[in-house]
């Protein structure tokens, strides 16, 4: 039996030319060249131009970065970003969010397919889902609001579910112009991210960051580089009490995803059934995620009413709409599977 991990490792691998480089950058980095890698090696079997591949990469990298770092600035705390708008650049200084690189990779995807269909954005189609999407997140924050009897003082929260409502309006919209192009990629490129996935959140256990409530498992790490764990728990902090090593949990999950994904695609005939793998990994990855963050701390202020009247956290919500697709995928491509069948048939 283990009698707790004293987790005490420096986040600052090494220095260059004055310049201090992170664990959590070396990880990050290595997690773009391992989902590279083991895209590029699909398009190679299924022997698909090398220009698309170059192509896909620019587009999903730039997604990637944009749509972490939007999503952690304006659906964390949008009110301090948007009265200093030149903040948003300053990623150096930390901050991105899994939920909006996901929905920013989504975007550079469509955007891709678009290019390599010669298809055009439909102008008008996008307007309405981005409308309808503001509009459902107004109306979920007000139903929120009469649900919870939330105060005034949670207006924030309002901001947050017009953005959330806004870019997954603009990802529907993109993903039915581009349809089934847009599917067959992410088939692909989902399987990559599942290991890009794990290293990020190894990069969070080198930051000693984003970790889990206090427990008394065997297991448990103190994280005695970060400053709240050892504040007190009425404080929102840890206590100094072992915690629940989160970021091994999510990784642990996301590589059985990605050994799920490549047996999928290299091992049976899921690659052929459109949305199949990429529902799947939807599944697994944000359901995983939705149940992880019971265990996990808040990780801002406004979210400690949200939990004590909704019981869940931003995390939480946004993972939501990412398990709804995915069971509409996998569902979508069973039953155009079994109207194949009764066709020939």
């Amino acid at each position: 039996m283990l009698s707790f991990i004293t987790w005490n490792v420096d986040p600052e691998a090494f220095s260059f030319f004055g310049r201090d480089i992170r664990w959590y950058g070396i990880l990050w980095a290595a997690g773009v060249f391992c989902t590279t890698m083991v895209v590029q090696r699909m398009y190679k079997l299924e022997k698909l131009p090398e220009k698309w591949f170059d192509s896909l990469f620019i587009y999903v990298l730039t997604g990637l970065i944009i749509g972490a770092r939007l999503g952690h600035c304006l659906f964390y705390d949008p009110v301090a970003y948007l009265s200093k708008p030149v903040d948003l650049l300053k990623i150096w200084e930390g901050g991105l969010a899994s939920h909006g690189g996901a929905i920013g990779m989504t975007i550079g995807v469509c955007l891709y397919s678009l290019k390599v269909t010669n298809k055009k954005i439909n102008w008008k189609h996008l307007g309405i889902s981005s409308l309808t999407g503001l509009v459902l997140g107004a109306a979920c924050y007000y139903i929120y609001r009469l649900v919870t009897g939330a105060e005034s003082s949670l207006d924030l929260l309002l901001y947050q579910f017009l953005f959330m409502g806004f870019f997954i309006g603009v990802c529907v919209s993109l993903v039915y112009t581009s349809r089934e192009m847009s599917i067959k990629t992410l088939d692909r490129l989902v399987v990559g991210v599942a290991i890009g996935a794990m290293s990020i959140r190894l990069g969070n256990l080198m930051n000693s960051e984003i970790y889990g409530v206090p427990t008394k498992l065997p297991w448990g790490f103190n994280f005695v580089r970060d400053r709240m764990w050892s504040t007190p728990l009425d404080m929102g902090g840890s206590g100094s009490l072992p915690c629940h090593p989160t970021q091994i949990y999510e990784a642990l999950i996301y590589l059985f995803i990605f050994g799920m994904g490549l047996y999928l695609f290299y091992k049976t005939s899921a690659r052929q059934k459109t949305g199949l793998i990429l529902g799947l990994s939807l599944i697994g990855i944000f359901f995983s995620r939705f149940l992880v963050e019971f265990l996990k701390n808040v990780q801002e202020p406004f979210e400690v009413q949200m939990k004590a009247t909704l019981c869940v956290n931003m995390g939480q919500l946004l993972s939501l709409p990412f398990v709804i697709w995915g069971i509409w995928l996998v569902w979508s491509a069973l039953k155009k599977k079994e109207t194949i069948e009764k066709k020939n048939k």
